[in-house]
């Protein structure tokens, strides 16, 4: 399924806080203000809502694209 336009422009905002490449400060705005982002200190990170969409996104796209921090481990 293809993501819509909106869709497609936050899941690669989204990923480029994740990867911490640069964003204009309007879609960095337009994420703080839905909630997707926070700013700690002099970085940008994912809150709660803003993995959860990233993984709602990646999702439709047939993207599994995670933190390690979000990887199961594996049971021996």
């Amino acid at each position: 399924m293809a993501l819509s336009k909106k869709q497609n422009h936050r899941l690669g905002c989204i990923l480029a806080v994740m990867f911490k490449d640069s964003l204009p400060s309007d879609m960095l705005n337009e994420l703080i203000k839905d909630g997707f982002i926070k700013i700690s200190g002099q970085d940008y990170l994912l809150t709660t809502s803003g993995k959860d969409e990233k993984n709602r996104l990646c999702t439709l796209s047939g993207l599994n694209i995670m933190y390690s921090s979000e990887k199961k481990k594996e049971i021996s």
